[in-house]
């Protein structure tokens, strides 16, 4: 569990012996998701500086705000990936590697349940609005950016909905 474990590099799953070979037993599984996570994640940092640079070095304002925009989603999907790859490696290696993604522990208490159904309620409704909005914005061809980013936000609705959804049934 020390620091020297925390920080070494995923770089390959072949190192790590195969179920039924001895210590550090696992199944293919784990391997193919060790691999997939480090590759995406290797992937996901090399091009968060291509990124930065375009937002950094762009003149145009509305080029740098959705170069932003994508800059903030890969550094959020970058650390996603990195804590669901310390997840499988402190199974795989017995060992509790931090930042890792949570546990999910037991039911859902009846007040978040509650909340939840509020909340999805909610989401629901705003993505009715935020439909409604983008039929408008069909029509206002002087606001090309606002049509994507209602589009966007409509994306991000239905991700909330997906993510309320799944508390729900975890109830």
């Amino acid at each position: 569990m020390g620091d020297e474990q925390a920080a070494r590099p995923f770089t390959a799953w072949t190192h790590y012996p195969m179920s039924g070979s001895g210590e550090g037993e696992f199944g293919e599984q784990e391997g193919n998701l060790l691999a997939i996570l480090g590759t995406h994640g290797e992937r996901e940092g090399a091009v968060l500086n291509s990124y930065a640079q375009l937002v950094e070095h762009c003149e145009d304002e509305g080029t740098r705000y959705l170069g932003q925009l994508i800059l903030d989603d890969e550094e959020r999907h970058h650390r996603i990936t990195e804590e669901m790859l310390n997840q499988v490696r402190s199974v795989v290696e017995d060992l509790d590697i931090e930042p890792k993604t949570p546990s999910m522990v037991g039911r859902v208490s009846d007040d978040l349940l509650a909340e939840t159904k509020r909340l999805l309620a909610f989401e629901k409704d705003d993505l009715a609005e935020l439909r409604r909005l983008r039929k408008d914005l069909k029509h206002a061809k002087a606001f090309p950016l606002l049509s994507l980013l209602v589009n966007l936000m409509i994306q991000d609705t239905r991700k909330h909905i997906e993510i309320l959804t799944f508390l729900r049934s975890s109830a």
